[in-house]
Order: C-alpha cells, then structure tokens, then sequence
C-alpha cells in the first residue's frame, strides 16, 4: 500500500539531497559557527565529524547538537552519534569506540 507523506521530502528524491544541504547549512553550520566557533567540523550531508579537545567538551557538545536537532524538528540517529577517542602516539588510552565511518573511509589507529 501507497501512503502519500504530508512532510520531509521523498527518499531518493532528486531535490533531497539539495534540500537538506541548504537546510542543514543553516540550522547546522551556521550554528556551529556561531556557538562553538573554536570546534572544528566536516559536514558532507547529514553526516557530520566534529573535532573537540576532551571528552567532556565532546560529550557537552552531543548534548548541545541533539538540542540543536530537536529545535530543527531532526533528530540524531541513536546508532550512528558516537564519541570516538581517536588514538596516537600521544593519546594511548583505551575507550569502547576507537574507530568510524565517514565518507566510506574508516579512521582508525594503524600501525606506522
């Protein structure tokens, strides 16, 4: 069965991705720019990796965006939003996520 939608736009859809570029520039990086102008960030359409110093100023953050997001009438995808401690020779403590996804490259510790 068929059910028209009364918002969002079509999944797939042409103008979507445009869309949620000209939307997301404002509600999301506008407002970074603005509220947390010394955090630095990568947005390639919904998919967003933000640089912070510390765990708190990473957690502070999320709390932060997800308010962001719920202004905006968008959400996080609960799977997807992670704190991921990036390893070096100079960071060697251990945390659950170590390792993501973006752009289909995955960023993890290697062997040098």
């Amino acid at each position: 069965m068929i059910k028209a939608s009364d918002k969002g736009t079509p999944q797939g859809g042409v103008v979507s991705p445009l869309l949620a570029n000209l939307f997301l520039h404002y509600a999301f990086d506008k407002w970074m720019e603005r509220d947390f102008p010394t955090v630095p960030f990568e947005r390639y359409a919904d998919d967003v990796v933000c640089h912070c110093s510390t765990e708190f100023q990473a957690e502070t953050l999320r709390v932060a965006i997800e308010i962001r997001l719920m202004e905006c009438r968008l959400e996080l995808h609960p799977e997807k939003t992670k704190i991921v401690y990036c390893k070096a020779d100079s960071r060697r403590m251990s945390y659950p996520n170590y390792k993501f996804d973006f752009l289909v490259y995955t960023f993890r510790p290697r062997e040098a």
